[in-house]
């Protein structure tokens, strides 16, 4: 499936049209399926962040997208790659597509110079990110209403 997928990498200021796609998919899985208020979705960082979105060529159709940010931990450590807003269609979960995304983002990350990335996981995907090599760190904490965890990956 995933195979014949068109993978962009974006800014939003130099691609509306691409970003407008990847909104239609981040409103599709967090705000109508798992119920993130609309104000929560939509932030400031999204126009900081690089973007991927992977479109089935064939119809367009967005089926999965994330987003990467340096981050300022702490003033005395280096900036640390911010992976979120990972959403995939419901009609592509389980084909490895997941996987895919996330190594096309963390290999971005790694070219770039960053040590470590983070990210804040729905508890109920913590497998997932253990397979790609995430840490989970401290305690659960809810964020738009949904159980997370703070993940990290030490590049080696």
């Amino acid at each position: 499936m995933s195979a014949g997928l068109q993978m962009l990498q974006f800014r939003p200021e130099e691609s509306p049209e691409v970003f407008a796609l990847a909104r239609a998919l981040r409103q599709a899985v967090f705000v109508e399926e798992q119920g993130v208020p609309p104000e929560l979705e939509w932030d400031e960082f999204d126009t900081e962040a690089i973007h991927w979105l992977f479109i089935q060529p064939d119809s367009g159709e967005p089926v999965a997208t994330a987003r990467l940010l340096s981050y300022q931990e702490a003033c005395q450590t280096p900036p640390v790659a911010k992976i979120g807003r990972v959403a995939l269609s419901q009609t592509v979960r389980g084909q490895g597509l997941g996987e895919k995304l996330m190594r096309e983002v963390l290999a971005h990350a790694q070219a770039e110079g960053f040590q470590q990335a983070i990210l804040d996981a729905q508890t109920r995907v913590l497998p997932f990110y253990e397979r790609l090599g995430f840490v989970k760190e401290g305690f659960e904490f809810m964020e738009a209403g949904i159980p997370h965890y703070r993940m990290r990956l030490v590049f080696h």
